[in-house]
């Protein structure tokens, strides 16, 4: 029972790395127009929400079925995640380009709305990938979620930064084991591990509004 339980344990796996590896590829490729990041994220996060789950995927055509019903949305919050990113890369390099205190204040600065960012990507692309509500309401519940749940941001965080971090390897490691872990699962596997987080954070937040129509019909 015990080897039958473990096979198919194992079994799973191998199917989920599976399908990681295809959403890390078909993900990096639709990366490529840039205006296709955002539907691609929402593409992403709408399978790795249902891995996380343990519920079944047809990757490749899930993958673009979403993508072709989060474009237009996607695309908007895709490119204010793009702006902000090139916002904050050129704000990070001119605070290292000041001394002294200026150069602290800068970076200080740099930090915070780096972590909004962060924050924003984390929560927007998942939410548009499970729920439907206008952009600016995604973007409200993006930054709320984010408010009552503390210190799972912080650990999404970590998950988002991680596969970055790799780069500070020494040069004759970078293109070696960055290089191909990214294209394994770069994109596909931070996105897993911020959805296994998200996935408690979006049942309560399933339950309060649930709570909330029962209340509201109960009004009426």
């Amino acid at each position: 029972m015990d080897r039958d339980k473990l096979k198919a344990s194992f079994g799973r796996f191998m199917r989920a790395m599976a399908d990681l590896l295809i959403l890390n590829i078909l993900s990096l490729l639709c990366f490529l127009p840039i205006i296709t990041i955002g539907p691609s994220l929402c593409a992403l996060f709408s399978l790795t929400l249902k891995i996380a789950r343990d519920e079944p995927v047809e990757t490749v055509r899930m993958f673009f079925t979403s993508l072709k019903k989060n474009f237009f949305q996607g695309m908007i919050l895709g490119s204010i995640a793009v702006f902000a990113a090139i916002v904050i890369a050129a704000d990070g390099m001119y605070a290292f380009s000041l001394e002294g205190t200026l150069r602290i204040v800068f970076c200080i600065v740099t930090g915070i709305v780096l972590a909004v960012w962060m924050t924003y990507v984390c929560y927007v692309f998942a939410l548009q990938a499970r729920y439907e509500n206008t952009v600016m309401g995604q973007i409200r519940n993006a930054f709320m979620l984010a408010f009552v749940s503390p210190l799972q941001t912080v650990l999404m965080w970590l998950i988002l930064a991680a596969p970055v971090l790799l780069f500070l390897l020494p040069p004759e490691y970078v293109v070696i084991y960055t290089g191909v872990f990214w294209l394994l699962f770069g994109v596909s596997l931070p996105a897993l591990g911020i959805s296994a987080v998200l996935r408690n954070i979006f049942d309560r937040f399933d339950k309060d509004q649930e709570a909330g129509d029962r209340g509201q019909g109960a009004e009426d």
